[in-house]
């Protein structure tokens, strides 16, 4: 009889887990690395985070109090990826680091939240589809450009994404109110045209508990206090 396989060591479990992840993060690190600077798109989140980094509870030395632009936008990503960052930007200023690497430290947090999100989904993938499609997902992500360059600019598209990367993650685990909630704080706080995912994925599901003959547990499911207690 053959002896079995010897136990993989640790190293090799946590690439064999980790491995994907740290491929698409190293890509997105460079990216983020080799083209730190800001375009325009990306200019009322990047001073945001940068007020509320440097200027903190002072807000009458924000920027946007005088430029506040032409279109009203949400503080609420820029805040949550200034509160993420702010450990690292603390040291910075501690120790006069310009504030280019300040800028970089607050990419790479925006691409880890990003790239967590992304791994969510990459795990339903793999547990719905097999390890075969989870390869050509991620091989198909990491030769892309777009998603993984993107993924490090704080764009009202990209904070976006990670609550459908969530939204995604919950409707492959057939947590179907969970992805309803996911698409509609996306529509309503960062991009309103998240209405026509959220139209599309709510008449699908709309469509399969029909089908099913399953419309009292589309009530259960879709009720107010069922959103409120935030059960699914």
């Amino acid at each position: 009889m053959a002896p079995p396989p010897p136990a993989p060591t640790p190293a090799a479990r946590l690439l064999r887990e980790y491995g994907w992840d740290l491929m698409l993060g190293s890509i997105a690190a460079f990216y983020a690395v080799m083209v730190p600077y800001t375009k325009v798109e990306e200019s009322f989140n990047v001073q945001a985070m940068h007020d509320i980094l440097y200027h903190n509870h002072h807000i009458e030395k924000y920027d946007h109090l005088e430029f506040p632009g032409v279109v009203p936008r949400t503080f609420i990503g820029a805040l949550i990826i200034a509160i993420l960052s702010s450990p690292a930007v603390l040291i910075m200023r501690v120790f006069h680091v310009p504030k280019i690497y300040s800028l970089l430290a607050v990419r790479l947090v925006l691409g880890y939240a990003i790239l967590t999100t992304l791994r969510l989904f990459r795990v339903e993938v793999k547990r719905k589809f097999g390890r075969h499609v989870e390869a050509f997902f991620v091989v198909l992500t990491a030769i892309q450009f777009h998603v993984l360059f993107y993924s490090t600019r704080p764009l009202p598209n990209i904070l976006a994404l990670a609550l459908v990367n969530l939204a995604y993650s919950f409707w492959f685990k057939g947590n179907y109110l969970r992805t309803l909630q996911a698409l509609i704080v996306a529509a309503v706080v960062f991009r309103c045209d998240m209405i026509l995912l959220l139209g599309t994925i709510g008449v699908a599901l709309l469509l399969i508990f029909f089908s099913n003959g399953s419309h009292k547990v589309l009530h259960k499911h879709c009720s107010f206090m069922h959103w409120f207690h935030g059960t699914g």
